[in-house]
């Protein structure tokens, strides 16, 4: 049924808890997995002076390693798996992968924000819910229902 299902991670504990329901679609279907990381614009530190041109190349080394660490997880459950470093705003970035990667579902966590900090942030999830041209399934992070 699925052939290819993209997680979108950023690093925190609570978009990783997305990767054992990719897991277990992935085994059933012989899916391949593509963990995907956004780098979006952002500034260095206060008061730390990085030259400009490096900023890109540092995040995507270590979002790199970041993804292959996470590869690393999956492979050793034999899933075939894939990763790649977007750029640009999250949820376009996303949209635009998921389209050109032909991706079959999306498996992604949200970070479950409500009221002013959802309307004030946005809320990632809605806008690849109501974007994606595929179907996409939202973990809700345990750490949210303690």
């Amino acid at each position: 049924m699925f052939k290819k299902i993209m997680v979108p991670l950023d690093g925190s504990s609570f978009a990783e808890e997305a990767l054992p329901y990719a897991r277990g679609l992935a085994k059933c279907d012989s899916a391949t997995i593509l963990l995907a990381r956004v780098d979006e614009p952002h500034e260095p530190p206060p008061g730390v002076f990085v030259p400009a041109t490096a900023i890109p190349e540092v995040f995507h080394l270590s979002a790199e390693e970041y993804l292959e660490q996470q590869a690393a997880r999956l492979t050793l459950a034999d899933l075939a798996v894939q990763t790649i470093v977007l750029e640009g705003k999250v949820s376009d970035a996303l949209l635009k992968c998921a389209r050109d990667e032909n991706v079959d579902l999306i498996v992604m966590s949200t970070h479950g924000r409500t009221g002013l900090s959802r309307l004030l942030m946005g809320s990632v999830a809605e806008q690849v819910v109501h974007g994606a041209p595929c179907p996409v399934l939202l973990i809700r992070p345990q750490a949210h229902n303690a």
